[in-house]
């Protein structure tokens, strides 16, 4: 386990030259804005991370008026030393071991001390719930990635929520169906109860017909007697005219003679037409009324028989609807599976910490509904486990903290020997390393007491 015994910065960023030999476990870091505080810590973080480090113009980190920036970072048994030039070349690294022994190259040494020595409480605090977790997922160590989890379940989650609604609407298309029970399996033949219908309609169009040919036969025999019997009456007024005028017996023989022969051709026409009456079929219509009760009876069934496979084909269609729901459901069970089991292969650095994709909870409380207090303590304590080896924490903006939040980071530094490396603003000179212009211009060595 190491801590800092002594950093030494040179014209790194805003400062000139600084010497720190801790004394306590609390390292306060005070002045104005803009008088070096945070530039010490960054040089801290650059001694161990090195070109990592390091901005984009890297000719940035050389204070103003210097050539070369160096930071020599004594961490008792081993002494980091970095410098890098104006003119951007890489950063050089020398490592000096104490006791002579080193493990691979210069930085894989130094990687291997520390996991986030980045990571602030007091900036963790400020974050909102997912930057949070997103936070603690690196401490922790897990891979898996929550953000992805989330979205796939919110889209299974959409997904199910509209297969659930069309099964609602087929299962509701079944409810407005009313199906009859004991019907026969397949629908029943229409068409030969209408071929009948079509031959029974023919037979009675055609008694129809003979019905109308024998009325007009009968009629005409009617009238065929009357014209014999009218025929009969001229007779018998001839023969009276013939004996009344003699002169007018010879014509009237003559028309007597054709009116003999009328009426014998009348009278064969008239049994003709008695004969023909006599001979044509009575014309019985067929009675269609139980053919029509039997075809409505079959249409009735057939409906019935429609509804019901209606209905059998909505249940397969509800039936696959609920399947693809529970197969969502289970993908989406499967991925909380997943994300449980790599939270629970997680290295947690706090017993009763928990998170999820939305919120870092404690002991099932949510981080940001716990006392102040407890929250610098949860996060010290995370900022704690991320460097068990290389025990230095790092604090940007102290002045955040009240005299009980101070409090409570000192105690927690003394009980687990912790190095505790704070930048505050602060005006007084009586408080901490006070920095004005890149340098220490008065130590006030009293710790912060716990």
């Amino acid at each position: 386990m190491k801590h800092i015994v002594e950093l030494n910065v040179e014209n790194y960023k805003r400062i000139r030259v600084v010497a720190i030999h801790p004394s306590g476990r609390v390292v306060m870091l005070t002045g104005k804005n803009g008088q070096g505080k945070t530039s010490v810590l960054d040089a801290l973080w650059f001694a161990l991370k090195g070109q990592k480090a390091l901005p984009a113009n890297k000719g940035s980190i050389v204070r103003d008026g210097a050539e070369r920036m160096k930071v020599r970072l004594n961490l008792g048994d081993c002494i980091v030393t970095r410098s890098l030039g104006r003119e951007g070349n890489p950063p050089t690294l020398k490592l000096e071991m104490v006791n002579g022994k080193r493990a691979a190259t210069p930085q894989d040494f130094l990687d291997d001390l520390f996991t986030s020595l980045t990571f602030d409480p007091l900036a963790f605090i400020h974050m909102d719930a997912k930057e949070q977790v997103a936070e603690l997922r690196k401490t922790a160590k897990i891979d898996l990635d929550f953000d992805a989890v989330a979205a796939a379940n919110k889209e299974d989650y959409d997904a199910r929520r509209r297969v659930k609604l069309e099964a609602d609407e087929v299962e509701a298309q079944m409810k407005g169906l009313h199906v009859l029970q004991g019907l026969p399996k397949e629908k029943l033949d229409e068409a030969a109860i209408l071929g009948k219908l079509e031959q029974a309609g023919e037979a009675n169009r055609k008694a129809q017909e003979i019905f109308q040919a024998r009325q007009e036969l009968g009629a005409k025999a009617a009238r065929l007697g009357v014209d014999k019997v009218r025929k009969l009456d001229e007779i018998e007024t001839q023969t009276k005219a013939i004996a009344m005028i003699e002169e007018q017996l010879k014509a009237a023989r003559k028309k007597l003679d054709a009116l003999t022969k009328e009426y014998e051709g009348l009278e064969e026409q008239r049994k003709q037409a008695e004969a023909a009456f006599q001979a044509a079929p009575a014309g019985e219509p067929v009675d269609v009324a139980a053919l029509t009760a039997e075809l409505q009876s079959v249409q009735r069934t057939n409906r019935a028989i429609d509804v019901r496979a209606q209905y059998d084909q909505l249940q397969k269609k509800l039936d696959a609807k609920q399947r693809q729901a529970e197969d969502l459901t289970r993908q989406m069970e499967a991925r909380e599976e997943k994300k449980r089991t790599a939270v629970g292969k997680a290295r947690i650095p706090v017993e009763g910490l928990t998170f999820d994709e939305t919120e870092v909870k404690y002991n099932g409380r949510a981080l940001g509904n716990l006392g102040e207090g407890e929250q610098i303590r949860i996060s010290t304590l995370i900022a704690m486990a991320g460097n068990p080896k290389l025990r230095v924490i790092c604090i940007r903006h102290g002045e955040a903290l009240d005299e009980d939040g101070l409090k409570v980071i000192a105690s927690l530094a003394e009980q687990h020997d912790y190095q505790v490396w704070m930048a505050r603003v602060d005006s007084s000179g009586k408080v901490g390393l006070v920095l004005e212009d890149g340098m220490i211009v008065a130590r006030n060595e009293a710790e912060v007491s716990a």
